[in-house]
C-alpha cells in the first residue's frame, strides 16, 4: 500500500500504541513515515512500533502531561530520526459525569490530558518545525466537537476547544509554512468500543440507525483522514476539521419514516 506519500517523513503519535492511535501510526507508516509512537506505556509503545511496516520506528514513555516528559521524548526523536514533520495528538481521556455530579479532579484530569496536552505538545514540536519552515500537525477531535452527550460535560469541552485551538493556531503558524488540522472521529469499531458494548454502554445497532452509511467506522478510515492532513495532498489546506463519522452528526432525523 506504499504511496510514497509520506517518504522521507517522520511522524510523532501521541497515545499511539493502541486504539486509533495505533491503526493511524501503521497506515502512516504504510505510506512511508517514520513512526515514534508516545504512550504512558513506553513497553508497548516498543513493542507495537517494532511490528509497524518498514524500519526506522521508535515507541517511547510519554506522559503527554508532563513538560520533563515531552522535552526528553522530543529529544529522543530528534536525536533517532533527525526531526520531526507531523505530529499527531492523538493521546485522549473520557470521564462520564453529569455536571451537578461532577469531581473536580477528574475535570481537572481530563482538561490536562485532552486539551493542555494538545497546547503544549504542539508549542514544543512547533520549535522543530519552524527552524524547518514547514510541518503539519494533526488533532483528534471528536463528534462530541459538534454535539452534546449524555454524561460528557468535560469531554465534549475539551474536545469543542480542541477546534478554537487548532485554528488558532493555524493562523499563528501559517507564516512557518506549519499547518493545524483536526480529524474528528465518529463511532468506530475499536477495542473500546467493544468494551463499552459488552458492558451494555452501548448498543451498536442503535448507534448504525442513525449513521447514513449504516456501519460503524473502521480504525484505518482515521488513519486516511490523517496521511491527508500529514501530506502534501493538503498543502494548501490549514485550520479546517473533517468529520469522520458516515454522515452521523449530519442526520437529524432519527426514526423518522421516509
Amino acid at each position: 500500500m506504499d504511496s510514497g506519500l509520506l517518504e522521507n517523513t517522520t511522524a510523532v503519535i501521541t497515545g499511539g500504541a493502541q486504539g486509533l492511535g495505533l491503526s493511524t501510526a501503521t497506515y502512516l507508516a504504510q505510506h512511508g513515515a517514520r513512526i515514534a509512537i508516545l504512550d504512558l506505556n513506553g513497553d508497548n509503545a516498543s513493542t507495537q512500533a517494532a511490528n509497524l511496516p518498514g524500519s526506522g520506528h521508535i515507541g517511547l514513555r510519554c506522559d503527554v502531561t508532563s513538560a520533563k516528559d515531552r522535552t526528553e521524548a522530543i529529544e529522543k526523536v530528534l536525536d533517532s530520526l533527525g526531526t520531526i514533520d507531523v505530529l499527531v495528538n492523538n493521546a485522549g481521556i473520557q470521564y462520564h459525569s453529569e455536571g451537578h455530579n461532577m469531581p473536580e479532579e477528574k475535570w481537572l484530569k481530563v482538561v490536562d490530558v485532552n486539551l493542555n496536552s494538545v497546547m503544549f505538545m504542539s508549542r514544543d514540536v512547533s520549535h522543530t518545525m519552524i527552524r524547518n519552515r514547514k510541518g503539519s500537525i494533526v488533532n483528534i477531535g471528536s463528534i462530541a466537537s459538534f454535539q452534546a452527550m449524555p454524561g460528557r460535560a468535560v469531554y465534549s469541552a475539551t474536545k469543542t476547544a480542541i477546534l478554537g485551538l487548532s485554528r488558532n493556531l493555524a493562523v499563528d503558524w501559517g507564516k512557518y509554512n506549519i499547518r493545524v488540522n483536526t480529524v474528528c472521529p465518529g463511532y468506530h469499531d475499536t477495542p473500546l468500543f467493544r468494551e463499552y458494548v459488552d458492558n451494555g454502554k452501548l448498543d451498536p445497532e442503535v448507534i448504525k440507525s442513525r449513521i447514513p452509511m449504516g456501519r460503524l467506522g473502521l480504525a484505518e478510515d482515521i488513519g486516511k483522514a490523517v496521511l491527508f492532513f500529514a501530506s502534501e495532498l493538503s498543502a494548501y489546506v490549514t485550520g479546517q476539521a473533517i468529520m469522520v463519522d458516515g454522515g452521523y452528526t449530519t442526520y437529524g432525523a432519527p426514526g423518522a419514516i421516509v
